[in-house]
Protein backbone atom coordinates (compact mmCIF):
# COMPACT_ATOMS: atom_id res chain seq x y z
CA UNK A 1 0.00 0.00 0.00
CA UNK A 2 2.61 2.55 1.09
CA UNK A 3 5.09 1.54 -1.60
CA UNK A 4 2.58 1.80 -4.45
CA UNK A 5 0.40 4.76 -3.49
CA UNK A 6 2.37 6.90 -1.01
CA UNK A 7 6.16 6.55 -1.27
CA UNK A 8 6.50 7.61 -4.95
CA UNK A 9 4.97 11.03 -4.23
CA UNK A 10 5.55 11.70 -0.56
CA UNK A 11 6.68 10.20 2.72
CA UNK A 12 3.58 11.18 4.72
CA UNK A 13 -0.09 10.22 4.61
CA UNK A 14 -3.00 10.80 7.00
CA UNK A 15 -3.72 7.64 8.96
CA UNK A 16 -7.42 7.98 8.15
CA UNK A 17 -6.66 7.43 4.46
CA UNK A 18 -4.78 4.21 5.21
CA UNK A 19 -7.66 3.03 7.38
CA UNK A 20 -10.14 3.66 4.56
CA UNK A 21 -7.93 2.21 1.82
CA UNK A 22 -7.10 -0.96 3.72
CA UNK A 23 -10.73 -1.17 4.77
CA UNK A 24 -11.55 -1.50 1.06
CA UNK A 25 -9.35 -4.60 1.12
CA UNK A 26 -11.27 -6.09 4.03
CA UNK A 27 -9.09 -5.00 6.97
CA UNK A 28 -10.76 -3.60 10.08
CA UNK A 29 -9.76 -0.15 11.43
CA UNK A 30 -8.40 -1.80 14.57
CA UNK A 31 -6.22 -4.17 12.53
CA UNK A 32 -4.86 -1.28 10.44
CA UNK A 33 -3.99 0.77 13.52
CA UNK A 34 -2.28 -2.24 15.08
CA UNK A 35 -0.22 -2.76 11.92
CA UNK A 36 0.79 0.91 11.90
CA UNK A 37 1.80 0.74 15.57
CA UNK A 38 3.83 -2.41 14.95
CA UNK A 39 5.63 -0.81 11.99
CA UNK A 40 6.38 2.24 14.13
CA UNK A 41 7.88 0.07 16.86
CA UNK A 42 10.03 -1.66 14.25
CA UNK A 43 11.34 1.70 13.08
CA UNK A 44 9.83 1.76 9.58
CA UNK A 45 7.62 4.80 10.20
CA UNK A 46 6.50 7.37 12.75
CA UNK A 47 3.10 8.75 13.69
CA UNK A 48 2.33 12.29 14.82
CA UNK A 49 -0.78 14.33 15.54
CA UNK A 50 -1.55 17.15 13.12
CA UNK A 51 -4.73 19.18 12.92
CA UNK A 52 -6.80 16.76 14.93
CA UNK A 53 -5.69 13.63 13.10
CA UNK A 54 -2.80 11.19 13.03
CA UNK A 55 -0.24 11.39 10.23
CA UNK A 56 1.96 8.48 9.22
CA UNK A 57 5.47 9.29 7.98
CA UNK A 58 7.83 6.81 6.38
CA UNK A 59 11.41 6.83 7.60
CA UNK A 60 13.85 7.45 4.77
CA UNK A 61 15.37 3.97 4.79
CA UNK A 62 11.92 2.38 4.62
CA UNK A 63 10.87 4.74 1.82
CA UNK A 64 13.99 3.90 -0.21
CA UNK A 65 13.28 0.19 0.20
CA UNK A 66 9.65 0.63 -0.86
CA UNK A 67 10.64 2.68 -3.90
CA UNK A 68 13.10 0.01 -4.91
CA UNK A 69 10.33 -2.56 -4.61
CA UNK A 70 8.13 -0.37 -6.81
CA UNK A 71 10.93 -0.19 -9.38
CA UNK A 72 10.93 -3.98 -9.56
CA UNK A 73 7.47 -3.74 -11.15
CA UNK A 74 8.84 -1.61 -13.98
CA UNK A 75 12.46 -2.75 -14.31
CA UNK A 76 12.99 -6.40 -13.39
CA UNK A 77 16.49 -7.50 -12.44
CA UNK A 78 18.60 -8.19 -15.51
CA UNK A 79 20.30 -11.56 -15.23
CA UNK A 80 21.47 -11.77 -18.85
CA UNK A 81 24.96 -10.33 -18.39
CA UNK A 82 26.11 -12.24 -15.32
CA UNK A 83 29.89 -12.62 -15.26
CA UNK A 84 29.99 -15.58 -12.90
CA UNK A 85 31.04 -13.48 -9.90
CA UNK A 86 29.24 -13.52 -6.57
CA UNK A 87 29.12 -10.74 -4.01
CA UNK A 88 29.89 -12.11 -0.56
CA UNK A 89 28.95 -10.06 2.51
CA UNK A 90 30.71 -11.12 5.70
CA UNK A 91 28.82 -9.48 8.57
CA UNK A 92 30.02 -9.32 12.17
CA UNK A 93 27.94 -7.96 15.02
CA UNK A 94 29.19 -6.92 18.44
CA UNK A 95 27.11 -6.00 21.44
CA UNK A 96 23.78 -6.10 19.61
CA UNK A 97 20.60 -7.13 21.36
CA UNK A 98 18.24 -9.72 19.91
CA UNK A 99 15.95 -7.09 18.40
CA UNK A 100 18.85 -5.43 16.53
CA UNK A 101 20.09 -8.77 15.21
CA UNK A 102 16.60 -9.66 14.05
CA UNK A 103 16.23 -6.29 12.29
CA UNK A 104 19.60 -6.76 10.60
CA UNK A 105 18.75 -10.27 9.42
CA UNK A 106 15.37 -9.09 8.14
CA UNK A 107 17.03 -6.27 6.19
CA UNK A 108 19.40 -8.72 4.49
CA UNK A 109 16.58 -11.10 3.60
CA UNK A 110 14.53 -8.22 2.21
CA UNK A 111 17.45 -7.38 -0.06
CA UNK A 112 17.12 -10.89 -1.48
CA UNK A 113 20.47 -12.11 -0.21
CA UNK A 114 21.03 -15.79 0.39
CA UNK A 115 22.36 -16.91 3.77
CA UNK A 116 25.20 -19.40 4.11
CA UNK A 117 25.46 -19.20 7.90
CA UNK A 118 27.91 -17.64 10.35
CA UNK A 119 27.22 -14.11 9.11
CA UNK A 120 27.98 -14.89 5.44
CA UNK A 121 25.49 -13.61 2.84
CA UNK A 122 25.51 -14.13 -0.92
CA UNK A 123 24.26 -12.20 -3.97
CA UNK A 124 24.78 -12.96 -7.67
CA UNK A 125 25.90 -9.47 -8.69
CA UNK A 126 26.50 -5.95 -7.42
CA UNK A 127 22.79 -5.18 -7.27
CA UNK A 128 21.98 -2.63 -4.55
CA UNK A 129 25.49 -2.68 -3.04
CA UNK A 130 25.22 0.91 -1.84
CA UNK A 131 21.80 0.37 -0.27
CA UNK A 132 22.91 -2.81 1.48
CA UNK A 133 26.01 -1.15 2.90
CA UNK A 134 23.93 1.83 4.00
CA UNK A 135 21.47 -0.44 5.80
CA UNK A 136 24.31 -2.28 7.52
CA UNK A 137 26.10 0.89 8.58
CA UNK A 138 22.89 2.13 10.20
CA UNK A 139 23.11 -0.69 12.74
CA UNK A 140 25.52 0.09 15.62
CA UNK A 141 28.10 -2.58 16.29
CA UNK A 142 27.98 -3.98 12.76
CA UNK A 143 31.08 -4.59 10.66
CA UNK A 144 30.91 -5.82 7.07
CA UNK A 145 33.47 -7.04 4.56
CA UNK A 146 32.41 -7.35 0.91
CA UNK A 147 34.15 -9.77 -1.43
CA UNK A 148 33.69 -10.49 -5.12
CA UNK A 149 34.52 -14.09 -5.98
CA UNK A 150 33.76 -17.23 -7.95
CA UNK A 151 32.51 -20.44 -6.38
CA UNK A 152 35.09 -23.19 -6.82
CA UNK A 153 33.75 -25.80 -4.40
CA UNK A 154 31.24 -27.31 -3.99
CA UNK A 155 29.18 -27.08 -7.19
CA UNK A 156 27.57 -23.68 -7.72
CA UNK A 157 24.07 -25.16 -7.72
CA UNK A 158 24.73 -26.83 -4.37
CA UNK A 159 25.74 -23.49 -2.86
CA UNK A 160 22.73 -21.71 -4.36
CA UNK A 161 20.33 -24.34 -3.02
CA UNK A 162 21.89 -23.96 0.41
CA UNK A 163 21.60 -20.17 0.38
CA UNK A 164 18.10 -19.94 -1.15
CA UNK A 165 15.12 -22.26 -0.77
CA UNK A 166 14.54 -22.66 -4.50
CA UNK A 167 11.57 -25.02 -4.14
CA UNK A 168 9.74 -22.55 -1.89
CA UNK A 169 10.55 -19.64 -4.22
CA UNK A 170 9.29 -21.54 -7.28
CA UNK A 171 6.08 -22.43 -5.45
CA UNK A 172 5.60 -18.76 -4.57
CA UNK A 173 5.93 -17.79 -8.24
CA UNK A 174 3.50 -20.55 -9.25
CA UNK A 175 0.91 -19.40 -6.69
CA UNK A 176 1.30 -15.84 -7.93
CA UNK A 177 0.67 -16.89 -11.54
CA UNK A 178 -2.28 -19.12 -10.64
CA UNK A 179 -3.99 -16.40 -8.61
CA UNK A 180 -3.55 -13.35 -10.80
CA UNK A 181 -3.95 -15.05 -14.15
CA UNK A 182 -7.55 -15.81 -13.15
CA UNK A 183 -8.55 -12.48 -11.56
CA UNK A 184 -11.04 -10.43 -13.59
CA UNK A 185 -11.93 -7.18 -11.78
CA UNK A 186 -14.70 -5.00 -13.20
CA UNK A 187 -15.14 -2.02 -10.82
CA UNK A 188 -12.53 0.51 -9.70
CA UNK A 189 -12.63 -0.93 -6.18
CA UNK A 190 -12.06 -4.42 -7.55
CA UNK A 191 -9.17 -3.12 -9.68
CA UNK A 192 -7.76 -1.43 -6.57
CA UNK A 193 -7.96 -4.65 -4.57
CA UNK A 194 -6.55 -6.79 -7.37
CA UNK A 195 -3.66 -4.48 -8.24
CA UNK A 196 -2.72 -3.83 -4.61
CA UNK A 197 -2.69 -7.54 -3.84
CA UNK A 198 -0.70 -8.26 -7.01
CA UNK A 199 1.91 -5.64 -6.10
CA UNK A 200 2.30 -7.12 -2.63
CA UNK A 201 2.49 -10.70 -3.92
CA UNK A 202 5.03 -9.84 -6.63
CA UNK A 203 7.26 -8.04 -4.15
CA UNK A 204 7.11 -11.13 -1.97
CA UNK A 205 8.44 -13.05 -4.96
CA UNK A 206 11.23 -10.70 -5.99
CA UNK A 207 12.62 -10.03 -2.51
CA UNK A 208 13.24 -13.73 -1.99
CA UNK A 209 14.98 -14.21 -5.35
CA UNK A 210 17.32 -11.37 -6.42
CA UNK A 211 17.49 -12.10 -10.13
CA UNK A 212 19.40 -15.35 -9.82
CA UNK A 213 21.21 -16.17 -13.09
CA UNK A 214 19.53 -18.63 -15.43
CA UNK A 215 22.67 -20.75 -15.30
CA UNK A 216 21.91 -21.80 -11.72
CA UNK A 217 18.15 -22.33 -12.13
CA UNK A 218 16.07 -25.15 -13.55
CA UNK A 219 14.98 -24.73 -17.21
CA UNK A 220 11.29 -24.22 -16.35
CA UNK A 221 11.93 -21.56 -13.68
CA UNK A 222 8.65 -19.56 -13.45
CA UNK A 223 10.10 -16.06 -12.95
CA UNK A 224 9.74 -14.92 -16.57
CA UNK A 225 6.10 -16.05 -16.72
CA UNK A 226 5.48 -14.05 -13.57
CA UNK A 227 7.12 -10.97 -15.06
CA UNK A 228 5.02 -11.25 -18.21
CA UNK A 229 1.86 -11.43 -16.11
CA UNK A 230 2.88 -8.33 -14.11
CA UNK A 231 3.42 -6.37 -17.34
CA UNK A 232 0.05 -7.44 -18.73
CA UNK A 233 -1.87 -6.66 -15.54
CA UNK A 234 -0.08 -3.36 -15.04
CA UNK A 235 -1.34 -2.16 -18.42
CA UNK A 236 -5.00 -2.60 -17.46
CA UNK A 237 -5.23 -2.69 -13.65
CA UNK A 238 -2.97 0.06 -12.37
CA UNK A 239 -4.75 3.16 -13.69
CA UNK A 240 -8.22 2.35 -12.27
CA UNK A 241 -6.60 1.21 -9.01
CA UNK A 242 -4.84 4.55 -8.60
CA UNK A 243 -8.00 6.41 -9.60
CA UNK A 244 -9.88 4.65 -6.80
CA UNK A 245 -7.17 5.47 -4.24
CA UNK A 246 -7.04 9.14 -5.32
CA UNK A 247 -10.81 9.51 -5.03
CA UNK A 248 -10.82 7.77 -1.65
CA UNK A 249 -8.03 10.03 -0.37
CA UNK A 250 -9.77 13.18 -1.59
CA UNK A 251 -13.08 12.17 -0.01
CA UNK A 252 -11.38 11.27 3.28
CA UNK A 253 -9.54 14.61 3.42
CA UNK A 254 -12.76 16.60 3.05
Amino acid sequence: MLGEYVAPENSTVPQAILVKALGALGHSPAAVRQAISRSAREGALTTTRRGGGAVVELREQARVMLLRGAKALDTPADDTDWDGLWSVFVVRTQGQDQRSRYRLRTSMLLEGLGYLGNGVWLAPHRRFHDEILSALSAEPGTEVTVLSSRIEHPEVLDVVERAWDLDAIAQRYDRFIDEFDQRAPTTDQEFFAAWTELVHAWRECVITEPGLPAEVLRPDWPRDRGRELVVARRATWRAPAHAFFTTLAENTAQ
